[in-house]
């Protein structure tokens, strides 16, 4: 009789690197949300995530690069939901965007980051790769619904309104260091209908406001 085969080794593969990338984005976010960016150091994060420096290295080409990467993993994508109405699926990014930029990681964090951004274009292209354009898109996305429900105007200009929901509370949040109120979100999205909807989705914000 001849002994049955024993099963191939299995060779490290994707589940390890996933573990390691997951240990080092973790170790990134507890090191910048207790002593902030400045101190974060990528030994730091390699003696935390119990890695070498190469492996941090071998994903991440800086430490602004890393830090991208862990802020984008934590806050999500949050992408806007089909509520049925414009305003509704405004609302719900906006929410969002209002606890995202009154948590303790967003106001510790991109204060340092943006200005590593001013000086390092690779890193400025990760930054709106990676964090902004996926949730731009989902304002778009939104606005795109809109549009064929019949409460925008085909014509709207998708980049600038998604500007002009996130300026005025990236403006107060960290121009100003104010924490934002809930009716920020109510606000924003109001001047966006008031100026760019169509008369239904304006009498359709009036009863909302009225219910409300």
């Amino acid at each position: 009789m001849t002994a049955e085969p024993r099963p191939a080794k299995r060779r490290p593969g994707r589940p390890r690197i996933q573990h390691y990338d997951e240990a080092i984005l973790d170790a990134t976010m507890a090191i910048l949300l207790e002593d902030g960016y400045q101190a974060l150091t990528i030994d730091g994060v390699a003696a935390r995530a119990q890695v070498g420096r190469p492996t941090i290295y071998r994903r991440w080409a800086s430490k602004a690069a890393l830090v991208v990467a862990a802020l984008a993993r934590s806050t999500g994508l949050a992408p806007a939901p089909d509520t049925g109405s414009l305003r509704g699926d405004l609302l719900a990014v906006q929410r969002h965007q209002v606890a995202l930029m009154n948590s303790e990681g967003f106001r510790r964090i991109t204060p340092g980051l943006m200005a590593d951004l001013t000086t390092d274009p690779e890193l400025s292209h990760s930054y709106l790769v990676e964090y902004i354009s996926p949730r731009r898109q989902s304002v778009w996305d939104a606005l795109d619904r809109g549009i064929d429900r019949g409460e925008l105007r085909a014509d709207v200009d998708r980049a600038f309104i998604s500007d002009l929901l996130t300026g005025p509370l990236f403006y107060r949040a960290l121009g100003l260091g104010e924490r934002l109120e809930r009716k920020a979100a109510e606000r924003t999205v109001e001047v966006v209908i008031a100026a760019f909807g169509s008369a239904r989705s304006r009498r359709s914000g009036a009863g909302a406001r009225r219910r409300a």
